[in-house]
């Protein structure tokens, strides 16, 4: 009898365990189906909605939400499925097969689809859970109260800080375009969208050069520009930072004239979080070192295999 009660016991933990994991492919599922029924009756996600302070108050909720879970619902079925090797599987594939398909068509609008944004909030909240788990080396009870594991903190850190500046950080992206003529100031910009934007500063052209290779094709072209009283000598993928998170990078002229040209197009971009991706991969950088340096730490378990 006691020996039918224990398989009946373990049969039944075993039965449960079945229907959880179940449960949290489902809700995975559901998910999926909720955002692409979005994409289906409304279209893109709203960024250009999500606009400083709005993003920023957004961002914050999240990252208390998913702080506070770790700290009074750890033990939940929704925590231990994010830690689970099978939320990281499914992170990681998402970002692989969205980053995949924009690489194959080109369309970057991609990342405002509503799947996408779940694929990209689904890795970061993965990630999160991750990072409060395993950023302390494990004591002799069990407990992650040791010292703090500065590669792992490096490497995942980094990463996460990178993601976190390019999805809630989108909204805040703008892009203008500019016809800079020659000795006639100007400040008056076009948006994407058609929408026009009056900067802060005024820019005129006052020389431009073409370099002609020897077919005869141009290889290279340049613009002095004066921007705000300034002369900014301008250059192909070479852009000048007027002010924090604003860059003016030279993009086109009037081919027809040539050297001659009397205007050229000027693309000005304000992208405040770009120093959060920009430091986020230099931390990823630091942490690849010390790993290449120090070696794989071998007294440590790994917390997740996104380690």
């Amino acid at each position: 009898m006691k020996s039918s009660s224990r398989r009946e016991y373990f049969s039944r933990i075993h039965i449960f365990a079945y229907g959880c994991n179940a449960m949290r492919y489902i809700i995975l599922i559901i998910l999926l189906a909720l955002s692409l029924a979005l994409q289906f009756l409304v279209g893109d996600f709203p960024v250009t909605f999500l606009t400083s302070p709005l993003n920023l108050i957004l961002f914050f909720c999240w990252l208390l939400t998913v702080i506070w879970t770790w700290r009074s619902a750890r033990k939940s079925l929704f925590v231990r499925f994010m830690l689970s090797p099978s939320a990281t599987r499914w992170a990681l594939f998402m970002m692989l097969l969205l980053c995949l398909v924009i690489g194959l068509t080109g369309k970057r609008n991609l990342t405002h689809a509503w799947p996408s944004v779940l694929a990209f909030l689904f890795f970061q909240t993965v990630l999160m859970y991750v990072i409060l788990r395993g950023y302390r080396k494990a004591t002799a009870t069990g407990e992650r109260l040791g010292a703090v594991r500065w590669r792992f903190v490096f490497l995942h850190a980094g990463l996460l800080l990178a993601a976190i500046s390019l999805f809630w950080g989108a909204p805040d992206k703008r892009e203008f375009r500019v016809k800079a003529f020659r000795d006639v100031p100007v400040r008056e910009a076009f948006s994407v969208d058609g929408r026009t934007e009056w900067l802060p500063y005024m820019m005129e052209m006052k020389d431009f050069d073409v370099t002609v290779g020897q077919d005869g094709v141009p290889s290279d072209y340049s613009a002095l520009v004066e921007v705000d009283g300034t002369e900014v000598l301008l250059k192909v993928n070479h852009p000048h930072t007027v002010r924090f998170g604003e860059d003016i990078y030279l993009l086109g002229y009037d081919a027809a004239m040539g050297r001659n040209s009397e205007y050229c197009i000027l693309q000005i971009v304000r992208d405040p979080w770009k120093y959060g991706v920009v430091t986020g991969v230099i931390m990823m950088l630091i942490g690849a070192l010390m790993l290449f340096v120090g070696g794989p730490d071998r007294r440590s378990a790994s917390v997740s295999e996104i380690e």
